[in-house]
């Protein structure tokens, strides 16, 4: 299972790939380690004609991550255009896959990933002190919000926004709920119309986006939402599982969608389409590091590098990641930006879920109270 529930294995998957474009590449150069919680300070960046000339020697990249390689894809072609002599494949595993995948190849001494890249605070932090991330650190990063950098190698590659999806055959545009108050109150004064989907609270995108909205809104009102609307909600750990309800028309409203979903929704317009709450929209990090076994470092720095550049930025943008870059003007009209996201939500309402153990720390509680909404 994807901790974003999206895994497009069912027939409405080639239609969903066929909003997926290519961007152009350009990048810069990596160094030591930094963090903006006082980790090591980071060393001088390692020049790019360095880290090409050993790239030469190396045998292609290899990444192990969270989202189907659709999505990887306008990255991959972009970087592949700068550097058209590192070939690079991606395996897409589950968040825990990731790792486990990893750790166990990296202890037998065999060809493993060189990049890594997942969602789940719980699986980076197991990763951290497993020894997982190499102490690498991009260049370019002063271009970015502070938060990108977790620390001890580990970087935000997409701080994805959690959605609103509906149909819009369903409601009309007025009948769009825009704030977690309105779904609540909505959905209990009209169950009928209101017919929800969303994930489970075990889907780890779900339980961040719990902990993101408890952050910013506080725990009484994020439970006295839920209390409403738990209800009228039918939960799915896929993520195509509960749009295909959207899409079908089986549910009117899907709420802690996965960011990504906003490059697959516009192929459905006029169907269905999505928005972002204005009370609270919690980023979940999708987070990437260089391992400390790769085989290919450089061509490795060189791929971190290049997603901190402006080019890597439009490339994930157009495969539906958010680009983070500040103040960030994206190539061909492309909405997945943090830039795009601020423009449409009132200031302070954005938050983003950190890699650190106090979010652990608060899972079996968030997890005991949303039970007690969700099985009454």
């Amino acid at each position: 299972m994807k901790p974003d529930g999206f895994r497009w294995n069912k027939p409405v998957a080639a239609a969903v790939i066929a909003v997926m474009c290519a961007g152009l590449g350009a990048c810069s150069s990596s160094g030591g380690s930094t963090s903006a919680g006082g980790a090591s300070q980071a060393s001088a960046p390692t020049p790019v004609a360095r880290l090409v000339n050993a790239a030469k020697s190396e045998k292609g990249l290899v990444i192990y991550g969270n989202a189907p390689t659709q999505y990887l894809q306008p990255v991959m072609n972009a970087f592949g255009k700068q550097y058209p002599g590192i070939k690079v494949t991606e395996t897409d595993l589950s968040d825990n896959q990731v790792f486990s995948k990893y750790e166990a190849e990296a202890a037998q001494g065999a060809r493993t990933a060189d990049l890594v890249f997942a969602s789940a605070p719980a699986s980076w932090l197991q990763a951290e002190q497993n020894g997982v991330p190499a102490n690498v650190t991009p260049t370019g990063l002063e271009n970015f919000p502070a938060d990108t950098n977790q620390g001890h190698g580990v970087f935000v590659m997409s701080p994805e926004p959690i959605l609103q999806t509906h149909n819009s055959k369903l409601l009309t545009s007025a009948q769009v709920p825009t704030t977690y108050a309105q779904l609540a109150a909505d959905s209990k004064a009209d169950p009928a119309k209101y017919k929800l989907v969303s994930y489970p609270i075990d889907n780890p995108l779900a339980y961040a986006a719990v902990y993101g909205m408890i952050h910013v809104l506080g725990a009484d009102k994020v439970w006295s939402y839920f209390d409403a609307i738990a209800p009228n909600t039918k939960t799915y750990n896929e993520g195509l599982d509960g749009l295909q309800q959207i899409i079908q028309g089986g549910a009117s409203v899907g709420y802690i969608t996965s960011g990504l979903a906003q490059g697959v929704l516009p192929k459905y317009k006029g169907l269905a389409g999505y928005t972002f709450m204005k009370d609270v929209t919690p980023l979940i990090p999708r987070a990437i590091a260089v391992t400390a076994k790769a085989s290919s470092p450089a061509s490795a720095q060189l791929f971190l590098d290049f997603l901190y550049s402006k080019a890597g930025q439009d490339a994930l943008c157009a495969g539906g990641f958010e680009a983070s870059m500040n103040n960030y003007k994206p190539a061909g009209g492309c909405t997945a930006s943090l830039t795009n996201l601020k423009s449409q939500v009132p200031a302070g309402t954005v938050y983003t879920v950190p890699i650190d153990q106090q979010v652990l720390n608060a899972q079996a509680g968030i997890t005991r109270r949303w039970n007690q909404s969700f099985h009454r």
